[in-house]
């Protein structure tokens, strides 16, 4: 679970506009809205947290974050704007099969909407194979 510091970044939330939370997230600073639960991060911080594997599913969990079912269809449909420089991100589909889209700025990182960094986890844990293919998409993979 995450654990909140007492600091307030001064980037907001690209679908609240409330400030960010900068919060200690499997060992990474990440950037997290308190009210939709949304995180931001920065380039590197996704692979700090997909090596790191502090947080482990069960496959029942597994199976229930990944279930298309359970996904919000109507989730934000216009991609975010950086929480850093306010450029659009570029949405990245990954996998439609569990609905998700990642919102990435080329210059500063990416966004994951409520719930989407469980998806991510539970992605990169089932398989090495998913978890390459995930960087790849993001353009974070390196040979």
């Amino acid at each position: 679970m995450p654990n909140p510091s007492s600091k307030t970044h001064e980037s907001q939330c690209p679908r609240c506009r409330l400030p960010l939370r900068r919060i200690d997230y499997e060992g990474v600073a990440a950037d997290m809205c308190e009210s939709c639960w949304g995180f931001f991060l920065e380039t590197g911080e996704l692979e700090q947290i997909l090596s790191e594997k502090a947080l482990h599913f069960t496959e029942e969990e597994k199976a229930r974050i990944l279930d298309i079912r359970t996904a919000s269809k109507f989730g934000p449909s216009a991609p975010a704007p950086c929480p850093k420089c306010g450029h659009v991100m570029e949405r990245i589909h990954y996998d439609a099969e569990v609905h998700l889209l990642i919102d990435k700025c080329v210059e500063d990182g990416i966004w994951l909407d409520t719930g989407e960094i469980k998806k991510v986890q539970a992605l990169a844990e089932k398989s090495m194979s998913l978890h390459q293919l995930l960087l790849r998409k993001l353009g974070l993979f390196k040979n």
